[in-house]
């Protein structure tokens, strides 16, 4: 099995922020887009998500295994989120290398954010409308109160819409989070690379998120 740290040109006691500077150096050669292979940047991926995590970093200096990711939903629903943003700037018809791409992506996603949590509320007040209308539905005769049934569903609807703008709302802040680990500064892309330093770094920290949660460490360095 190789090395992580050797993989990344690293001492065993290198700090979280040379963990990743490394990985970035490597990455740009290491790369598909540059030249490189899918397997050896899928071990960067892996060496980096390793030794950026305490945790699972003390087991690998331990035992020298690697475990594999955990990934939760509220992870792979934010990657979604960062994805549909990141998506937005890259097919926008402007010089990226101009943009304040990190600015851009806070701002869509907190606009985003506020978005839902309006509609929460405009939905909560629905609900609070239904049982005063319920309270008021009698029917004439005899017989189901069909009145009052409609209203339920009504209700049931739109707690689940208020759940789900609520899972968004999750998300999108996991994904702000997640963000704060990321930067995209002026670099010099690869030799040869025709794609402008900024849209690099943006396609490469796309790949990273990705390959972090798909990647499967076992097979990727072994």
């Amino acid at each position: 099995m190789i090395d992580l740290y050797q993989l990344l040109g690293i001492k065993r006691g290198a700090t979280r922020d040379e963990v990743r500077k490394a990985y970035r150096r490597k990455a740009k050669t290491s790369h598909p887009d540059s030249g490189g292979s899918v397997e050896q940047f899928s071990a960067l991926a892996t060496a980096h998500e390793v030794l950026s995590d305490a945790r699972r970093r003390e087991k690998y200096d331990a035992t020298g295994e690697i475990e594999p990711a955990q990934p939760n939903n509220v992870d792979v629903s934010a990657i979604e989120v960062i994805a549909q943003k990141l998506g937005l700037v890259i097919h926008a018809e402007h010089d990226v290398t101009s943009l304040d791409v990190d600015a851009l992506l806070d701002r869509a996603i907190r606009d985003d954010i506020a978005s839902r949590k309006s509609n929460i509320a405009d939905q909560k007040r629905a609900i609070d409308r239904v049982a005063r209308l319920r309270a008021r539905a009698r029917r004439k005769g005899e017989g189901n109160n069909m009145l009052a049934r409609v209203l339920d569903w009504h209700e049931r609807s739109t707690k689940d819409l208020i759940k789900k703008n609520e899972a968004s709302v999750a998300s999108m802040e996991r994904a702000l989070e997640i963000l704060k680990g990321y930067s995209f500064v002026d670099e010099t892309p690869p030799a040869q690379d025709e794609v402008s330093s900024a849209l690099y770094d943006t396609i490469q920290a796309l790949d990273e998120l990705a390959a972090i949660l798909n990647a499967q460490p076992k097979a990727a360095v072994g």
